[in-house]
């Protein structure tokens, strides 16, 4: 058994029946999902390569939620400086509902890319196992393409806006 994300791009995803709205507040997110989760909030420090500049700097604030609902998955929610939901990283044990259709992490990367192209009309390969789906605001990568072994899809990303990803063709 797995939980069901929906997602309706550029508005919102639904775990199970928790709408989460794109830009909802961090806090108020952490109390619809009602459940355990590990703050990983970082800032990769750019400046030495920058001339001293710091507005380069990565800025990573995540939730990291291991077997939501005691369940078998793995994901994080990342939220903005302003703590504002962002997008989600999905790593396994969700099925992801797109205009009607339903993907999981058993399906074969290419057979996912297919599916996803049908819905969008689009596609990008980024490398090897790994897809860009610009009007969708998503990206897929393989178990191999992320580093592990084995073609299935290992990594969907789903956000509000793709434009930190705009140097992508």
């Amino acid at each position: 058994m797995s939980i069901t994300l929906t997602y309706q791009p550029g508005k919102s995803i639904s775990l199970n029946n928790l709408l989460l709205i794109w830009d909802m507040d961090r806090c108020q997110t952490r109390q619809l999902l009602n459940d355990v989760f590990e703050i990983s909030d970082t800032e990769i420090d750019l400046s030495q390569y920058n001339n001293g500049d710091t507005s380069q700097n990565i800025i990573q604030r995540r939730d990291i939620y291991r077997n939501y609902q005691g369940l078998h998955n793995f994901f994080f929610l990342n939220f903005d400086k302003e703590d504002k939901l962002r997008d989600i990283e999905i790593h396994y044990g969700v099925d992801v509902r797109i205009n009607g259709e339903v993907i999981n992490f058993s399906m074969d990367i290419e057979e996912v890319a297919q599916l996803l192209d049908r819905v969008s009309g689009e596609k990008t390969i980024l490398s090897e196992g790994e897809y860009f789906f610009k009007n969708l605001k998503l990206t897929i990568a393989s178990r191999n393409a992320i580093g592990g072994e084995g073609s299935e899809l290992s990594y969907f990303y789903c956000s509000k806006n793709v434009m930190h990803l705009s140097n992508i063709k």
